[in-house]
């Protein structure tokens, strides 16, 4: 398989999936989100506002399969890049992940108080 096909399966498998754009320090790294969501023109501005004098190429897809992190490169890595990329993922979820939890709790909340205001109180058999 090619990288071109090896990348897309990741994509399509993954639960989230971003592309990885790498500049010329280790830890100089932007991801461009594909799964759940993809980037908005608003967000891709943003990165291209911040693209001048970095030297931003894309190097793959990381993706997330259940619990695993994996990921589809289109060149070899130093180790220091991939430790770098590893940590900027991981950090991107507990982003995505905390913030996500944050805009559901409240639908939660209201759906669990509305659960318990429907029970019949036992009180009023007496």
């Amino acid at each position: 398989m090619t990288y071109s096909e090896k990348s897309t399966q990741l994509a399509l498998d993954s639960s989230v999936a971003v592309q990885v754009l790498m500049g010329t320090t280790p830890g100089d790294c932007e991801f461009i989100p594909i799964k759940p969501r993809t980037a908005d023109a608003g967000m891709l501005a943003d990165i291209a506002a911040r693209w001048p004098g970095r030297g931003l190429r894309s190097v793959g897809i990381i993706g997330l399969i259940g619990a695993v992190p994996t990921c589809e490169l289109k060149e070899p890595l130093e180790p220091e890049q991939v430790t770098a990329l590893a940590g900027a993922f991981l950090t991107y979820l507990h982003g995505l992940f905390s913030d996500s939890f944050a805009e559901q709790i409240e639908g939660v909340e209201i759906a669990e108080m509305r659960r318990l205001w429907s029970l019949e109180d036992p009180r009023s058999d007496a």
